[in-house]
């Protein structure tokens, strides 16, 4: 028995035929092989990765170690009859206790006899938060660039010892240059710059 077929059955795609298959002229052709890559950005991308991977072990080393925490160095100088020792923060961190020491003596080893001014740079000091100084100064006087720091000389002779009892402010980044000078007559005759760098 024929069975009739639909009015747009000769709408239907026409078929190439091949040896052994059957392919639709419309059909897409999808490519399956693997895209080429750039086998040098590879590597570059590749070598970054292991420099940042290098550079964070070794950040972490080093502050396991503690090199990131407080060190300290000491400036010495001399004039006018006078010795000058200043033990700074040469490393340390917001928060942490920083000392700022200064040492007064004569140079012949004579007792002090007269005030002593000591003048610290202002912007050094401004980083700091400071508690008190030890022992307390007689007078204080503040300059553009400087606070200068009147000391009786100490009872029962000797050198005079200056001491900072100060924590660096929270907001400080990457530290400061600072300079003590030791002052007679208001000029100065010792003194010793020097930094302190403020880890993060």
């Amino acid at each position: 028995m024929m069975w009739p077929m639909p009015e747009d059955a000769g709408a239907a795609e026409p078929w190439e035929v091949g040896e052994d298959r059957q392919v639709s002229p419309t059909a897409r052709v999808v490519a399956t092989a693997p895209e080429r890559t750039d086998r040098r950005a590879v590597q570059r991308e590749r070598r970054w990765r292991w420099l940042f991977v290098a550079a964070l072990a070794l950040f972490l080393a080093l502050a396991l170690a503690g090199v990131f925490g407080l060190r300290t160095a000491t400036a010495s100088s001399a004039g006018g009859g006078y010795e000058m020792r200043v033990t700074y923060a040469r490393i340390t961190r917001p928060g942490l206790a920083t000392p700022l020491d200064v040492e007064v003596a004569r140079r012949d080893g004579a007792s002090l006899d007269g005030p002593v001014e000591v003048a610290v740079s202002a912007h050094y000091l401004a980083m700091f938060d400071v508690n008190v100084v030890s022992p307390a100064p007689a007078a204080e006087t503040r300059t553009a660039d400087q606070v200068v720091w009147e000391f009786d000389p100490p009872q029962g002779g000797g050198p005079l010892a200056v001491s900072l009892d100060a924590r660096v402010e929270p907001g400080i980044q990457w530290g400061r240059d600072g300079e003590v000078q030791l002052l007679a007559g208001g000029e100065p005759v010792a003194g010793s710059s020097f930094h302190t760098w403020v880890t993060p």
